[in-house]
């Protein structure tokens, strides 16, 4: 009896204090310590300590106390942490366009489907979980994604996923964080044709949607023997855009489609983040009088084949005909290739897209993007992380390495900038993923 006495007034014990730490019908506590963590606002932690439970982040620092109960894990003072890196709109996962397509019957009038209106398409139901994309962009440090579909004028909605290989299919955050749009024709014979077609389109769905939806109101506050109104998924996919609810991602890249883009605004009073913007510094003015935000790509431009020739400064075996035609060429690559500081510098929010650029590119094209223009490796940082996460509207949940957020960061054998930097953790939504990588020699 005695013995049965101790245990009780022990196990009593245990969960007082238990529940005076807040562990009570809780996980345990995971933790990297001795890390160096890089936090989104440029601040570095060296020898720090990173303590999550239950996919929030409990403390963050130098002096942490690590509970009793946490799995460990030690970085032995060689290893980096950053946020989790975002994908405002990804194609991840997205089935494949068929590109076989019929003339239809009425190529003037080919029903929704065949012209590429689909808004209401979700990527949460359409989702290819065993994607490759899926299981290789945790390795390139991307633990959340607003994963978009394929296609052309309207190809569906966008959902905000965290990703983690096949996982990511059980790991949907928020669905309908918006919907796609582009100023894509429909494919080979059908209406909308061309551009001005899309955008006539565009004002004709609006114009069917507010007609529904106002039928819609009006059938549900008469009591009389008004028909119902006929049920049309496309249209009604289109309220919450129309009702300012959802913004359209638009995928514009010329300065000429970023001016359609804002004829369209001012006649249909949709919001809008821009996708892409290769060309939006020319209208950077524009974009942040209208507070319009930018999810750019860093599918960069072309380097001229002459500038890696080794040749001197001056040309001198070309005429001035070439070199004059050079000079243009380069001071317009170089304009190109500073889209995204000249769009920080302008005041605009930036966040990143990879909007269907190959994993693979990402980590040599930042490369370039830091030689090549004005960024800082801070500045790259918080593009991928926190200001998407604004973008997205999630700013304090995800974006950076502080007490409360979700725990979604990567851990990388070095600065994530350097060469032969790799990802060896990471952890999405709480959870730890290891990377094994074929050791090299040096």
């Amino acid at each position: 009896m005695k013995k049965i006495a101790r245990i009780t007034v022990f196990c009593f014990a245990f969960l007082m204090v238990c529940s005076l730490q807040g562990w009570s019908q809780s996980s345990p506590a995971e933790a990297f310590k001795n890390v160096t963590i890089h936090t989104a606002n440029g601040n570095t932690i060296k020898s720090g300590t990173i303590v999550w439970r239950n996919g929030i982040i409990t403390d963050v620092g130098k002096k942490v106390t690590i509970p009793f109960d946490a799995y460990v894990l030690n970085g032995g003072d060689s290893l980096h942490v950053y946020p989790g890196f975002i994908d405002g709109h990804a194609l991840w996962g997205s089935p494949d366009v068929d590109e076989d397509v019929e003339t239809p019957d009425e190529p003037g009038n080919p029903g929704y489907g065949r012209a590429g209106i689909q808004p209401e398409r979700k990527p949460s139901e359409l989702l290819q979980a065993d994607s490759e994309s899926l299981s290789e962009a945790p390795k390139e440090g991307f633990t959340t994604a607003a994963l978009g579909l394929k296609g052309q004028m309207l190809p569906g909605q966008v959902d905000l996923y965290f990703i983690n290989g096949e996982e990511t299919a059980n790991l949907l955050l928020k669905q309908g964080v918006g919907i796609t749009a582009q100023f894509e024709e429909a494919q080979g014979q059908a209406y909308p044709s061309t551009t001005m077609g899309v955008m006539s389109q565009l004002r004709q769905l609006f114009n069917d949607a507010k007609a529904l939806q106002q039928q819609e109101h009006y059938f549900a506050s008469v009591s009389s023997n008004y028909p119902a109104p006929k049920k049309n998924k496309v249209l009604e996919a289109l309220y919450p855009v129309m009702d300012n609810q959802q913004p359209f991602y638009f995928v514009v890249d010329t300065k000429e489609n970023i001016e359609r883009v804002f004829k369209l605004q001012d006649q249909l009073g949709f919001d809008v983040v821009i996708v892409s913007g290769k060309e939006a510094y020319k209208k950077a003015d524009e974009l942040k009088k209208r507070s319009i935000p930018v999810l750019a790509s860093i599918d960069l431009p072309k380097e001229p084949e002459w500038r890696s020739e080794d040749e001197d400064e001056d040309y001198p075996e070309i005429t001035e005909e070439m070199r004059i035609f050079r000079d243009r060429q380069e001071e317009a690559y170089k304009a190109d290739i500073q889209n995204i500081a000249k769009l920080i510098d302008s005041g605009i929010k930036v966040g990143f897209a990879s909007n269907g650029l190959e994993l693979s590119d990402i980590g040599k094209n930042l490369t370039v993007l830091q030689e090549e223009s004005d960024l800082e490796d801070e500045e790259i940082l918080r593009m991928l992380t926190q200001s998407t996460a604004d973008i997205l509207g999630y700013s304090n949940q995800l974006g950076n390495i502080e007490q409360g957020r979700i725990a979604s960061f990567t851990v990388f054998s070095k600065p994530f900038m350097e060469e032969k930097a790799q990802a060896l953790y990471s952890i999405t939504d709480g959870n730890i993923t290891e990377f094994e990588h074929e050791s090299s020699e040096e």
